[in-house]
């Protein structure tokens, strides 16, 4: 254990100082470069990620501060706000960058055993479905979702490692693990789709109700026996085949789509976002520099650290569904 202080930017763009007890490192909270470690904030228990790797983990920490600040801005003042790790704030100009999480809930969907409830099952089916359909609201979709990027605490799923929620539509590259990342994802063809998203919670949810994994380029063999399974149309090998996650979403969550009441509520401060975006593209022509895709997790910014994260880089979508409880 360690004390120190620990200095940092709010979600909301305040500079902080706590006292701070670091403590040693997380079980598989989010994959190289980054690392986990436990930490107390004025004794509230935190996680504090770190670049593990000096050339590949800043690019891919601020790839999570921009996912997670996108999520917050969205979700933060919502119901649905538990769906994801929780932002306490990010200093990704310190000497080691690093951003902080409350503590995760739960434990991984990896350590769960064959034979979880039914009902159960479903509530991990329809939240992986909510999680995947909030993402692309804010023009996200996570490349990442494997079992133990998903947290379960008995009522809720927790999805982490948001450094792999890349923007919709760019072209995709190789990535992945099967059978949790969709063939095209796997081979790298076309552009990024909700529906790779939709294939790989599909794959998380009938491994938690078979026991084993299933096929990764197709349907699983057996998948007639999980007659509960919604997610059955979701194997289909090509995106353009799967339906829409909203349209898997209303099956299982009836009601207005909650990602459509978020898109559809006015934000007041967007005038000011968007005064702020034009007044940084005039400082980055005068200093010929050329922005960067935000979501390319190549190279470590413009230089502007911690306010690139915080400005213009973010999906200007914002959400507040009137409280409605899922």
């Amino acid at each position: 254990m360690t004390e120190t202080r620990l200095s940092f930017l709010t979600p909301q763009g305040a500079r902080r100082t706590e006292a701070a007890t670091l403590g040693g490192p997380r079980r598989r909270t989010v994959p190289p470069p980054l690392t986990a470690h436990d930490v107390a904030l004025d004794g509230r228990p935190a996680v504090r990620l770190t670049a593990a790797d000096p050339e590949t983990g800043p690019p891919r920490l601020e790839a999570e501060a921009r996912a997670a600040l996108a999520v917050h801005r969205a979700y933060g003042d919502t119901p649905y706000r538990s769906l994801f790790p929780a932002i306490v704030g990010h200093d990704l100009d310190a000497d080691e960058p690093f951003l902080l999480y409350e503590a995760p809930r739960g434990e991984g969907a990896a350590r769960l055993s064959y034979g979880i409830p039914t009902t159960e099952q479903r509530t991990v089916e329809r939240d992986l479905v909510l999680a995947v359909r909030l993402l692309e609201s804010v023009g996200l979709v996570h490349q990442g979702l494997v079992p133990a990027a998903v947290r379960w605490d008995g009522k809720h799923v927790q999805v982490w490692d948001l450094a792999s929620a890349v923007p919709l539509g760019r072209p995709r590259l190789p990535t992945g693990t099967p059978p949790y990342a969709a063939p095209e994802q796997r081979r790298g063809t076309g552009r990024t789709d909700a529906r790779d998203a939709l294939w790989s919670a599909a794959q998380i949810v009938y491994q938690l109700a078979a026991g084993h994994p299933g096929d990764p380029d197709g349907p699983p063999a057996d998948l007639a026996a999980y007659r509960s399974l919604e997610l059955g149309d979701a194997f289909a090998p090509f995106a353009e085949a799967r339906p829409e996650p909203a349209r898997v979403l209303a099956r299982l969550m009836p009601g207005p789509d909650p990602a459509a009441l978020a898109e559809a509520r006015p934000d007041p401060l967007e005038p000011h976002r968007q005064e702020y975006d034009r007044a940084m593209e005039r400082k980055r022509r005068a200093a010929g520099v050329v922005p960067q895709d935000p979501g390319s997790g190549h190279g470590h910014g413009s230089g502007s650290g911690a306010g690139s994260v915080t400005g213009d880089q973010q999906p200007r979508r914002r959400g507040w569904f009137g409280g409605r409880a899922y």
